[in-house]
């Protein structure tokens, strides 16, 4: 009576979400932050890439410009 078994909905789910193309790791942590309003972790992220791209920065040319901030 009511068409197909409940495992085929799910299957064929499973199967549209095969065919799509992966989201990139800024498109998903934009996704989470929109989903779960997690929006304190910006900032929190913003602050580690900035010390990350400092700490890169340290060991080249830039070093003497970037120790001027500190």
């Amino acid at each position: 009576m009511g068409g197909g078994h409940p495992e085929d909905d799910k299957k064929s789910r499973f199967e549209e979400l095969d065919d799509q193309q992966p989201m990139g790791f800024l498109q998903e942590f934009f996704y989470f932050l929109v989903v779960y309003r997690n929006w304190w972790l910006i900032p929190v992220f913003a602050v580690l890439a900035l010390l990350g791209l400092f700490i890169l920065l340290g060991g080249s040319g830039a070093a003497p410009f970037i120790y001027t901030i500190f």
